[in-house]
């Protein structure tokens, strides 16, 4: 849906494959799974380092929180210099290529730009076309994305209003969220992983309170990463070929749609709470440890000839 292969529109207007392989080697594909896919070790590596953080600094389950910081600061850091690169970086070419106004969208950038610089803080005004109280590196946008400093970057007024995505300032504010809490995992992760190389990070309370404060931050970067990729490919429902105001179907009313929603939001509401309920507890009992008659009994139960 975000870059379409493999098919071609027939008399009546049907998209039919024609190569299969095309299909499931498509490179927008690829590179979007395995930056979800480190995306999702991201957010389970630092759950773990912040539960192992969390008993250290309450002193219980010492010995098990130690096993947690030392595996999940291990794959956060590998999983967080992946997501940048080459993941990251490998995506980021991909939008420039097939998707050049989602780039100018999520960069706030209005008017082309030769040597175009990428943008840290700012506030985008669509209806002035301009981004107010910027604050950004020169020339770094160029760079990033064709490799060269001096290189033009085609800012939204190249293109026509209605092809525009529908809502910049979201789709502004969620790419820059993820980015941003994605640059601070990388700078945690090094910072704790070369107090690990140091054997000084269990006594270092300090970095123990980021790693426990830092696990909610990876989902709300997950989320603001697939608003980016969805809102990013408005107006399309599949991009360049449906537009979304016509991919709806004439036998769903509005009535069903939002009452299917609601029953959703409904379910997840219940099992999110449920879910925390079931984790706080997990989290306060802590691991068990298998000593003396359970040990044994636990080992005579997974025993190949038990039962004989």
């Amino acid at each position: 849906m975000q870059h379409p292969v493999g098919f071609e529109i027939a008399a009546n207007g049907a998209a039919h494959l024609t190569s299969f392989w095309a299909l499931l080697f498509n490179e927008w594909a690829l590179w979007q799974y395995l930056h979800t896919m480190s995306g999702a070790l991201v957010t389970g590596s630092f759950t773990m380092a912040g539960l192992g953080a969390f008993y250290l600094l309450s002193r219980t389950q010492e010995e098990q929180g130690k096993m947690f910081v030392t595996l999940g600061v291990s794959v956060a850091l590998a999983a967080s210099t992946f997501q940048l690169w080459p993941s990251g970086d490998q995506h980021g070419q991909l939008v420039t290529k097939y998707q050049p106004i989602t780039l100018a969208a999520m960069e706030g950038l209005f008017h082309s730009e030769t040597g175009a610089p990428i943008v840290l803080v700012g506030q985008p005004d669509t209806d002035r076309q301009k981004l107010d109280n910027p604050i950004y590196v020169p020339k770094a946008l160029s760079f990033l994305t064709h490799r060269r400093w001096g290189a033009e970057v085609k800012g939204l007024n190249e293109f026509p209003r209605d092809r525009w995505p529908d809502n910049i300032p979201l789709l502004y504010y969620c790419y820059h969220i993820m980015v941003g809490l994605g640059t601070i995992f990388i700078a945690i992760a090094v910072a704790a992983g070369f107090l690990l190389w140091r054997k000084q990070l269990f006594g270092a309370r300090w970095i123990l309170w980021i790693l426990m404060l830092t696990f909610p931050f990876p989902f709300i970067a997950n989320i603001a990463g697939w608003i980016t990729a969805e809102v990013g490919r408005q107006p399309w429902l599949v991009y360049g070929l449906l537009r979304t105001e016509n991919g709806f179907s004439s036998h769903v009313s509005a009535g069903n749609a939002l009452f299917t929603l609601i029953g959703f939001m409904g379910m997840y509401t219940v099992l999110s709470v449920l879910y925390l309920f079931l984790m706080w507890r997990e989290i306060a009992h802590g691991p068990e440890f298998l000593t003396g008659s359970n040990a044994g009994a636990s080992v005579e139960r997974l025993s190949p000839t038990a039962g004989v």
